[in-house]
């Protein structure tokens, strides 16, 4: 006579066997065992979890990218230094003893103004350079066209040559007086700082001192 007590171990492997089969299966290359998968775990939860992590850090450091990219580049209390005390009133740097702080900042201060004025004359005197220039150039092409009724003689040719070649020399002394100038007051300035000078310091002392 056949037992019916293993009728129920029979029916719990079964159901136990399609839970099994229900579910997808990997395999284990440590353990050469199959192993199931997290049939639960959604193809969008996936992707949302793997994604979104990876575009959550890279949107972080863009954003401190962005926030670097963004910092004031104009000279702070910290880069100036000494050269705050270009915040001077006029009537100060007028009165200040000259080995003072302020003193030496009101020397910069007219050295500077004087290298503007002469970078101004400059360049008025290499503009004069390339009127003169031109004017001979023309004259020159004039000469060498084909029409000759407007052919330019040789007396003025002459003159053209010679304006030419005063402005030319005019205006190496005028360039070399805007160097010159320029020079004493980067000095003069330098003797007033502290600190290393850039050309953004420069440009917060001179708005300081309204010469910009």
């Amino acid at each position: 006579m056949r037992s019916t007590h293993r009728l129920p171990l029979l029916l719990s492997a079964g159901i136990a066997g399609l839970l099994v089969a229900a579910l997808p299966l990997g395999f284990d290359s440590a353990t050469f065992s199959p192993v199931a998968a997290q049939a639960w775990a959604g193809s969008d939860n996936g992707h949302g979890n793997g994604h979104g992590n990876g575009n959550a850090n890279g949107h972080a450091e863009h954003a401190q990218n962005d926030k670097s990219q963004d910092a004031d580049d104009d000279a702070d209390a910290g880069d100036l230094g000494a050269l705050n005390a270009a915040h001077a009133s006029d009537t100060a740097l007028a009165h200040a003893a000259p080995n003072s702080r302020v003193g030496k900042i009101a020397a910069y201060k007219e050295a500077e103004l004087a290298a503007k004025a002469a970078a101004a004359d400059a360049a008025t005197s290499d503009q004069a350079v390339a009127d003169a220039q031109k004017a001979l150039d023309d004259a020159n092409a004039a000469n060498a066209d084909a029409d000759p009724t407007n052919d330019v003689d040789q007396a003025t040719m002459d003159a053209l040559a010679k304006d030419l070649a005063d402005k030319q020399a005019a205006a190496a002394t005028t360039d070399a007086a805007a160097q010159s100038a320029q020079a004493d007051a980067d000095a003069k300035l330098a003797d007033a700082a502290n600190k290393p000078i850039t050309d953004k310091v420069v440009d917060a002392v001179n708005d300081l001192l309204g010469i910009n």
